[in-house]
């Protein structure tokens, strides 16, 4: 049975916001090619996309408590698992998605608010949350209370890994305005902004390309966004004189680590 859309003259609330996001999660297997696709093919492309990301930025212990937050039809709990990491959790608001989810792995999955679900863990229950396409569907006070639960519930010393519109690449806009529920992009100077205060450190951003190289048209579509991305930083050095220090890709992705030593916030 179809969805029934929200009203359109419901006022802006809170309330109101949180309908109509659910509604377009409810039907985002639906909506989204990457999740209505479910050969083996396309997910293998998907899988292998993720698997170098994975590789550089989980943590080394591969019996630590892992939190996918916001895990969708569970592609990066897939590839964690095909990693050898052991002790995975998923949370995520699409009952179909996480359907999807149980077929790809055997991680503990959840159907729940990803924020409540924080609250009710206990403080340090995580060495590692990742949060993949999340931040970005936030507004202000959601990102600030999300951030809070993620810096407790993380283990000092564990990491938050981030993938985020990167607000610093002149490609991005499409991406961003792609789904609805996007509220904005980020920079590596805003999660800054945000993470730093809350207890993080050594904040690192990361220029992954869109593929591992895995055959012949991996090959060439890698070789082509190294080239372009050369002629892009060209473009920007004749405007401002800078040659390096550049990250335009699409996405950012984010590692940062909290502080050892305990912090209150």
């Amino acid at each position: 049975m179809p969805t029934t859309a929200p009203d359109p003259n419901t006022n802006p609330t809170a309330n109101g916001l949180s309908r109509f996001r659910q509604f377009i999660y409810d039907n985002y297997d639906k909506t989204h090619g990457i999740f209505s696709d479910e050969t083996e093919s396309a997910w293998e492309r998907r899988f292998q996309g993720h698997i170098s990301v994975l590789r550089l930025t989980l943590p080394s212990n591969r019996t630590a408590p892992i939190l996918d937050f916001g895990c969708g039809d569970g592609l990066l709990l897939a590839v964690a698992q095909s990693l050898g990491y052991s002790d995975l959790t998923g949370v995520d608001l699409s009952e179909a998605l996480l359907q999807m989810a149980a077929k790809r792995s055997s991680a503990k999955l959840n159907h729940a608010d990803g924020l409540e679900f924080l609250k009710a863990n206990p403080d340090g229950a995580f060495e590692a949350i990742i949060a993949f396409d999340i931040f970005e569907h936030l507004t202000r006070p959601e990102l600030l209370e999300v951030s809070r639960e993620i810096a407790r519930t993380l283990k000092p010393g564990g990491r938050l890994i981030l993938r985020v519109p990167n607000g610093a690449s002149p490609f991005s806009g499409n991406l961003l305005w792609s789904d609805l529920t996007h509220e904005r992009p980020f920079t590596k100077m805003s999660c800054t902004q945000l993470l730093r205060p809350l207890g993080f450190e050594h904040i690192e951003v990361l220029e992954i390309g869109p593929v591992e190289v895995h055959g012949l048209k991996s090959g060439i579509q890698a070789a082509l966004w190294h080239f372009f991305r050369a002629m892009t930083v060209l473009r920007i050095a004749a405007e401002t004189g800078q040659l390096r220090g550049h990250i335009l890709t699409v996405n950012l992705h984010i590692i940062a680590h909290k502080a050892a030593a305990p912090e209150s916030f």
